[in-house]
């Protein structure tokens, strides 16, 4: 696309667009961007006129063009030089006249695009299609006042239009007063061209008026494929093509894919032919194809994650430039890795994948407190306040017309406060290029389980403080003390004997006030490693056994250990001190126990932020987790000494 002011006068303005609608992986196309930027760089002029030879291309940015010269207070005259084919043709329907030269084509079809995917995407798909041809019809249809259905026929059919064609629908206004130059174009996309409109390319004993405009169609062509960068860099290779008659456009731009081709190691991947269309689709499908790559387990990965694992960093960058018009050609990695880090989609790869890699080894690491400890989320770092299940007042009974007296919770609760933990990472811009992402994966996903350790040493720490009685409560004194009623006389290791005795006191815990008895249920059996196998025998003793096929109904009743025992959720922690003996705990939801409150802007997680380095070739990165661990009230858990 060219724009040329002067050639017109002050106030009139001369805008060309000779080659394709949108950005094309060259970068040689007129995109809606592009466009903008250089029609509001006019300022106040009172004409425009736009001289069309193209063969259309993106239909999105064929609409936006449309509109911004719609909006334009300038009169525009629309001078169809060529073609105007496909969403060029939607372009020149902006125009208040609409002329047409001799030998010059319209075309009009229905959107199409290439679309990978299962049912659901491509009905997805198809219904788009719908929406963005309804659009081009009312385009159409302003300009032509024809009937919608007409239009859509003529979309259906892909119908090729002579000047007297489209004067006669409306589609143009007049014709040119001179013959138009003619441009060499890609007309092999479509499927109905018409033998007078491929013959055009192909006459014979032409004029020299038409071989002059020829010419300078195909130079300017070829510089168009060059485009400014490769111009400077292949110079001689550019000379080469304008100075050969022969070369024609496609061959130039074959000759510089070769060139090009020569800075660049073969890729190891194969061309992807089934990449998601859309963009998200694209991001969520390269997240959980790194992590794939990596060795890391994807629960449901997206459709296409399969294929695009195949892709290198290199390939996922060039793919996220395209996807946002972008061009890239002639780009050295280096260059090309540093240009897609400024797209909002390659960032979003990168930092997708190494939070799903941290959720991952988050959730995955087998720690038990995870069994049984009450899991919430708190606002804030504040203090929070704790009223207790266990301090409930007790119901008074009130005589006829008696008196309700107020209970308070106030009397006893217990306070918590989140705190924040992290580590900082680096990502740097030579892992990207060297595509070692599979091992940096692996460090977020190491974070992710050593923030779920943290979490289970804040907890056990719990038990062994104060020398093995607990941790310090509200009321001034250790968890695990006499005066709370929690430490069983019984001592010894794991038995019918010692668990009954633990389940005794849990049953005769009381509400604060002599509230009444609150007959808690035992439900963990919480050992240190060395009691493990014990407590494995024990409770496999408890398990009902059958011997009687006929009475199946029927249990044993010598069976050596109560059956209760064998419902109870075994809970194995290393961290715990066998010398303090170990615990029987009953459900949080029943009384409060242990609570792990964790941050609810992170989504009670670890979470990964990026962070800007500005003066190192690298993406910073940060793990953090906020949480705080602490036993709400003692009358949940009874701790059983060794000896």
């Amino acid at each position: 696309m060219s724009i040329d002011i002067q050639a017109r006068g002050a106030n009139k303005a001369e805008i060309r667009i000779f080659g394709p609608i949108g950005d094309d992986w060259l970068g040689d196309g007129v995109t809606a961007q592009s466009f903008d930027e250089q029609i509001k760089a006019l300022g106040e002029v009172s004409e425009i006129k736009l001289r069309i030879n193209s063969e259309g291309g993106s239909v999105f940015d064929g609409v936006a063009i449309y509109n911004a010269l719609r909006a334009h207070p300038a009169r525009v005259i629309v001078s169809i030089e060529g073609i105007a084919a496909s969403s060029a043709s939607l372009i020149a329907m902006a125009g208040d006249v609409i002329q047409m030269g001799v030998g010059t084509q319209m075309m009009i079809h229905s959107p199409w695009q290439l679309v990978a995917g299962n049912a659901e995407q491509l009905r997805k798909a198809a219904g788009v299609l719908d929406q963005v041809e309804h659009g081009m019809i009312d385009a159409y249809q302003a300009r032509t006042k024809l009937p919608r259905d007409e239009i859509k026929r003529m979309l259906d059919a892909e119908t090729w239009l002579s000047p007297s064609d489209a004067i006669e629908k409306g589609f143009a206004d007049e014709m040119l007063p001179t013959p138009a130059a003619r441009a060499a174009l890609d007309l092999s996309r479509f499927r109905n061209v018409p033998v007078g409109v491929l013959a055009m390319t192909t006459q014979t004993q032409p004029n020299a008026e038409e071989i002059l405009a020829a010419e300078t169609t195909r130079r300017r062509a070829i510089r168009a494929v060059f485009s400014a960068r490769c111009a400077s860099e292949h110079r001689a290779l550019l000379d080469e093509c304008l100075d050969d008659p022969s070369c024609t456009v496609d061959k130039a731009r074959e000759k510089l894919l070769a060139k090009l081709g020569e800075q660049y190691e073969p890729l190891g991947a194969p061309v992807v032919t089934s990449l998601p269309q859309q963009t998200s689709d694209f991001v969520a499908a390269a997240t959980d194809a790194l992590l794939m790559r990596a060795g890391i387990h994807v629960e449901k990965p997206h459709a296409a994650a399969r294929d695009v694992r195949t892709m290198s960093v290199i390939d996922m960058a060039r793919a996220c430039l395209s996807q946002r018009g972008k061009s890239h050609a002639g780009m050295a990695p280096g260059k090309l890795i540093k240009a897609a880090l400024t797209t909002s989609d390659f960032p979003s790869i990168l930092e997708n994948a190494l939070g799903k890699a941290l959720r991952n080894g988050y959730e995955s690491d087998p720690q038990s407190h995870t069994a049984w400890v009450n899991r919430t989320m708190v606002p804030d770092f504040k203090t929070q306040s704790r009223l207790l299940l266990g301090s409930a007042p007790s119901l008074e009974r009130v005589y006829e017309a008696g008196e309700y007296k107020y209970g308070s919770l106030d009397e006893n609760k217990a306070t918590l406060a989140v705190q924040k933990f992290g580590k900082a990472l680096r990502l740097s811009w030579e892992t990207l290029i060297n595509d070692d992402l599979g091992a940096f994966m692996r460090v977020p996903q190491a974070m992710g389980a050593a923030a779920r350790r943290a979490e289970a040493d804040a907890v056990y720490d719990l038990f062994s403080a104060n020398s093995g009685s607990g941790q310090t409560m509200q009321d001034g004194v250790a968890l695990f003390d006499t005066s709370h009623g929690n430490v069983s006389a019984t001592v010894g290791p794991i038995s019918t004997t010692t668990l009954g005795a633990a389940r005794a006191l849990l049953r005769k815990q009381t509400a604060l006030g002599n509230g009444g008895y609150l007959n808690l249920n035992p439900r963990y059996l919480i050992v240190p490693a060395e009691s493990e196998t014990l407590a494995e025998q024990v409770m496999a003793q408890a398990t009902r056994h059958v011997t009687d096929t006929t009475a199946t109904n029927n249990r044993r009743l010598d069976a050596p250990t109560p059956e209760w025992i064998s419902r109870l959720q075994l809970v194995v922690e290393p961290r715990l001190n066998a010398n303090y003996g170990f615990y029987v705990a009953a459900h949080w939801s029943q009384i409060d126990t242990c609570e792990l409150a964790t941050l609810e802007a992170d989504g009670g997680e670890p979470v990964i932020e990026e962070e800007n380095e500005f003066d190192r070739d690298a993406r910073a990165y940060k793990v953090r987790h906020s949480f705080v661990a602490k036993f709400i009230d003692w009358k949940g858990v009874v701790r059983v000494p060794a000896s």
